[in-house]
């Protein structure tokens, strides 16, 4: 085969490109070649890709190849006339010379449809492809690498999950986690198809894929920044192609990381209280032991945390969506659990955007509530606050420890003017925000102090 390996630029089959499905294509073939078959050249990988797909996983390939003879009812031989496929393509058979989509070099490219590309469209959809032609333009290396991409890929329900990240040095991990279990099926015989993900939900496996780059790679753990991670849901079948995309943006990134390196403990306790099963209502996490627990029918069940992360966890669920979670740490704090305030601060900081002095101010008028007060007057004050649910309501709490404050004869006011209009109540500004984690922030100092304060009072979420 040593002519046929000549014609091809094997920089080009491993190196990264952007385009998420060639470059898991790429770590595949890069995986393969280092840590598998180090003796094997392309042509006999590309055999062994085949043979896998022709033997053991023809059912799930038709959702990612359709009308290649590796599926196709009418071949007679699928492996032989799928690589001869490629052999022909490795030979510039049908190939024309301009410029790859991907890799942008100018060279022997192939009008590609959506049998060697995923997602490609087809002749009869052309609009699919730049001046309406039949195919996309692509690179043998760029084909040969698509070939691969199902050993790099999970089943995630009904359509698959590719995992990439702004980081290479991440996807490559990543989807080498992917590669390991599906050949680990493939030694094992135990699946006709891509290995099933534990994970029905996308928020789920992306918030498991973000703790797997958290756990196994130094320089994640240590605090490495810009990391965001995009996991792709797709499905190639010809009747009904499909691709939703699902992202985990770098400032989520970092404060999902910030919270687990710094305060693991106070946020897998606030994380794993929102975890919910439809099956299972009325589930609650016992931090003490670790599990979950679920009075039914007179008996007590114990679930542990493997057996719940499959559950819908709001939190998760909300972040993702980019909803706010302050109301979610204000119930927390209500119902007497601690969470270190630099969560809360750097959540609304960074996730939230509200500006470093409107949080200074929050702090100092939590520190004035709670000081030098009885739990009698502390109580009455956050009864009080709880139920400032619009903003002109807020602006009448906070003006009267003003005139307190005034009153008392403390030389510094507690709101200025600067205070009040560019950061407590600027234009644009959420007064129920404010509000909420003002109150958050006096429960956990409340915790923080050991002081103890009877706030059974109804919940105010408007």
């Amino acid at each position: 085969m040593k002519k046929e390996i000549d014609k091809i630029d094997y920089n080009w089959l491993t190196q990264a490109t952007g385009d998420p499905f060639a470059d898991t294509g790429g770590f595949v073939i890069e995986y393969l070649m280092e840590e598998r078959f180090p003796e094997k050249d392309i042509n006999e990988l590309i055999k062994y890709v085949i043979q896998i797909y022709a033997n053991n996983w023809k059912k799930s390939i038709y959702s990612f190849f359709p009308n290649s003879p590796i599926i196709n009812a009418s071949s007679k031989n699928p492996e032989k006339e799928a690589f001869k496929r490629y052999l022909d393509i490795i030979n510039d058979k049908g190939s024309l010379f301009d410029y790859c989509r991907i890799t942008g070099q100018k060279t022997n490219v192939f009008k590609t449809g959506k049998d060697k590309f995923i997602l490609a469209g087809s002749g009869s959809f052309a609009n699919f492809h730049h001046t309406f032609d039949t195919g996309i333009l692509l690179s043998k290396e760029i084909i040969i690498r698509l070939l691969f991409v199902p050993l790099g890929v999970i089943k995630l329900g009904k359509y698959f999950g590719l995992i990439n990240s702004s980081n290479t040095e991440v996807s490559k991990h990543l989807v080498r986690k992917n590669i390991s279990y599906n050949l680990l099926n493939v030694a094992s015989g135990v699946s006709e198809g891509v290995f099933e993900s534990e994970f029905k939900s996308t928020t789920n496996a992306l918030f498991d894929y973000a703790d797997i780059a958290l756990n196994e790679l130094e320089f994640v753990k240590e605090g490495k920044k810009n990391i965001a991670l995009t996991l792709y849901h797709f499905t190639n079948y010809n009747q009904g192609p499909d691709l939703d995309f699902y992202l985990f943006p770098s400032t989520l990134f970092e404060f999902y990381s910030y919270c687990n390196i710094k305060y693991r403990d106070d946020w897998l306790n606030f994380v794993r209280s929102h975890y919910y099963s439809s099956k299972n209502k009325g589930a609650t996490y016992n931090s003490l032991s670790g599990k979950v627990e679920l009075e039914k029918k007179n008996k007590k069940e114990i679930y542990e945390i493997d057996e719940v992360k499959t559950w819908t966890n709001w939190v998760y669920q909300k972040l993702l969506e980019d909803r706010s979670i302050i109301p979610e740490f204000l119930k927390w704090s209500q119902n007497g659990n601690k969470l270190n305030i630099d969560i809360i601060i750097v959540y609304i900081k960074n996730i939230r955007n509200m500006e470093k002095q409107t949080v200074i101010k929050i702090l100092e008028i939590a520190d004035y509530i709670i000081g030098d007060r009885s739990e009698d007057e502390i109580k009455k004050l956050i009864t009080k606050l709880n139920g400032s649910s619009h903003a002109h309501d807020l602006r009448r709490f906070l003006l009267s420890l003003v005139a307190e404050n005034y009153n008392k004869g403390n030389e510094k006011p507690l709101i200025s003017i600067e205070d009040y209009a560019n950061y407590l109540f600027a234009e644009g500004s959420n007064a129920k925000e404010v509000r909420d984690v003002l109150l958050i922030a006096i429960y956990q100092k409340l915790h923080e102090f050991n002081v103890k304060v009877d706030t059974t009072i109804e919940q105010n979420n408007n």
